[in-house]
């Protein structure tokens, strides 16, 4: 039967952060939506974990061929009518798609919605979130590359239609191994494609930061920002000027920022001399396109009004659950006295 939305998610020996991220799926205010997991070979007890959920979630499993192809077997199992990306160690606030679907209805079914993300150190207490309904801000684009803010790219911020995903093949990267930078890869693919809402409030997923995460893998970060490279020169993505700009721009900036804050930082000096080596003129083109932000009136925030919560079946025995086990989860083995909470960009375009 066909829903709203279809939340995808792969995972891979990830038993740790699983039943927390899980349960945030399943507590969602909105109703109409699956959940579809595609477990790519885990070796841990990631998959007895998913086999306790029954039949609040689908999920299948496959030898381990990387993220990316588990994302695209998840969408061929799809039904819904826009597909919530989703990492395995993230979590989905409870507004997150009542917020997308007052978006879908106000701007007439988008092809891309961005959600907005907060980020918090692996201990700290997962946010509450903000109740809903309640007010969305967003910011309305041409297409994504049209926009003219900071937008860290993640694959849990990517909401799409699932006509467009399919129109553009997917993740797919021409047969190529799975490709680290699979977010980045999506978004450029769909990058001509519109409009794209910017959600800037309220925040609909928090990133869970840790010692495991993509960003510090050096080698991978370098080879999946080389790979965007070598697929815009072999006209992979959308053609036009103003297209490749808006690549070169969002792969810059984000390169800039990884170099100097992680890479430098962290004593990876030639690391971060190649990185910056070899993207300098992308880094050229998002410090000119920064410095031209200054001088043109910024895209004004469009506000949603009020509206009664829409409500569609899910049994709610299975959403109180999944949300009392979360509230445990958040107070217990993740709290820190202490913690602090804010907006930040992990992928800076």
């Amino acid at each position: 039967m066909a829903v709203q939305f279809s939340i995808l998610m792969p995972v891979y020996n990830i038993q740790k952060y699983l039943r927390q991220t899980v349960d945030s799926l399943l507590s969602q205010d909105f109703r109409d939506f699956e959940v579809v997991i595609v477990d790519d070979g885990s070796t841990d007890a990631t998959p007895q974990i998913l086999e306790s959920y029954g039949a609040q979630i689908r999920f299948c499993r496959q030898a381990n061929t990387g993220a990316e192809f588990a994302r695209n077997k998840a969408a061929s199992l799809a039904q819904g009518e826009y597909l919530v990306m989703m990492d395995h160690d993230d979590v989905l606030l409870p507004c997150a798609l009542s917020t997308y679907d007052r978006i879908i209805r106000a701007f007439g079914s988008p092809a891309l919605i961005i959600g907005a993300m907060a980020y918090f150190q692996d201990g700290q207490t997962v946010p509450p979130g903000a109740p809903s309904p309640g007010p969305v801000k967003v910011l309305k684009y041409e297409n994504f590359l049209a926009k003219d803010v900071e937008v860290g790219i993640t694959n849990s911020r990517i909401v799409i239609r699932k006509s467009v995903f399919d129109a553009i093949g997917g993740y797919g990267n021409g047969g190529e191994p799975a490709f680290p930078s699979d977010d980045f890869n999506l978004i450029f693919k769909a990058g001509a494609d519109g409009p794209c809402i910017v959600v800037q409030e309220p925040t609909t997923v928090v990133r869970r930061m840790h010692e495991t995460n993509f960003v510090r893998d050096v080698g991978a970060v370098i080879g999946g920002i080389f790979g965007l490279i070598r697929f815009d020169r072999q006209g992979r993505y959308p053609a036009g000027s103003s297209q490749r700009l808006g690549r070169y721009a969002i792969i810059g900036g984000f390169s800039a920022v990884w170099a100097l804050n992680y890479c430098w930082r962290k004593k990876h000096r030639w690391q971060a001399i190649r990185m910056l080596l070899g993207t300098a003129p992308m880094v050229a083109v998002a410090v000119w396109r920064r410095f031209l932000r200054t001088l043109r009136t910024p895209t004004q925030p469009i506000f949603l009004q009020d509206e009664p919560q829409q409500t569609k079946s899910v049994p709610m025995a299975s959403v109180s659950g999944a949300k009392k086990r979360l509230a445990e989860e958040s107070a217990s083995e993740y709290d820190v006295e202490g913690g602090t909470w804010q907006h930040s960009s992990e992928k800076h375009g």
